[in-house]
């Protein structure tokens, strides 16, 4: 290849899997510009390897259900470390053939990757069930366990019934099989797939009580006990949305009262 391809059109074949011939031209093309380009495909390649090399690596739980075509499901959970509104759980039931290379605890992805696993995800899944576990709920049964009420409401709600589960730190009040993994949304990808459901849903809620209740920020906190939702706390009062039995929450006596227009 001479050096009669500009840069544009060069980024442009990186793009499109060029062959190794190609690459070789690139590694003997002097301009920094070009040098520069082929570093940058390097790294996504190898960056694609890794993500390929963990997605295998976490599919290592699920193989067993699935060579012998028994449905397993992942259950993951958020928010039950936030001042207000609900806990919110899924459960995802993957497919053998699914090609989710890049699912992973959703606390490590950003919001777009998030949204775009989300579509994915929505996409190749068996079956996806979501539950929410309402501030009543966490208030009268305590945070740990309407997690697990909510975690069952979440495989209850399945279309189908799993013949096993894989579930985060957690133990489902559910006569179903389970294993329960610490950090099991890093080494499962049916888990990995529930975290980035659920977070997705509970971080589309918050923002819709956001529009309810502007003042707290909901939209940026997602509910978590920051400095401006705790100034908001101490200035408005406590709102429908704020867990009773978490502190500093406990201690607020007034409750919020919209502004008038």
């Amino acid at each position: 290849m001479k050096n009669n391809l500009t840069i544009k059109v060069i980024k442009e074949k990186l793009l499109e899997q060029p062959d190794s011939k190609f690459i070789e031209e690139l590694s003997a093309d002097p301009r920094t510009g070009v040098q520069k380009l082929l570093l940058q495909y390097q790294k996504r390649i190898a960056k694609q390897a890794k993500n390929y090399q963990d997605f295998l690596q976490k599919e290592n739980l699920e193989q067993p259900f699935w060579q012998q075509q028994k449905y397993v499901a992942g259950v993951d959970e958020v928010g039950r470390g936030p001042l207000a509104g609900p806990v919110v759980t899924a459960a995802v039931v993957l497919p053998a053939n699914n090609t989710l290379y890049e699912v992973d605890d959703s606390k490590k992805l950003s919001a777009d990757k998030r949204a775009k696993l989300y579509r994915q995800i929505c996409q190749q899944a068996i079956d996806i069930s979501v539950a929410v576990g309402s501030r009543q709920l966490i208030d009268r049964e305590n945070i740990y366990h309407a997690t697990e009420l909510t975690m069952k409401d979440a495989v209850d709600n399945l279309y189908l019934r799993p013949d096993h589960i894989l579930v985060d730190a957690m133990t489902i009040p559910i006569s179903i099989s389970q294993t329960k993994l610490i950090k099991g949304d890093s080494k499962s990808l049916s888990i990995g797939a529930a975290s980035i459901i659920a977070k997705v849903a509970r971080d589309r809620l918050m923002c819709e009580y956001d529009r309810i209740y502007p003042e707290f920020g909901f939209a940026h906190n997602d509910g978590y006990g920051t400095k401006e939702h705790l100034q908001a706390l101490t200035k408005y009062g406590k709102t429908k949305l704020h867990r009773e039995s978490f502190a500093p929450v406990k201690n607020i006596e007034t409750i919020y009262q919209r502004p008038l227009a």
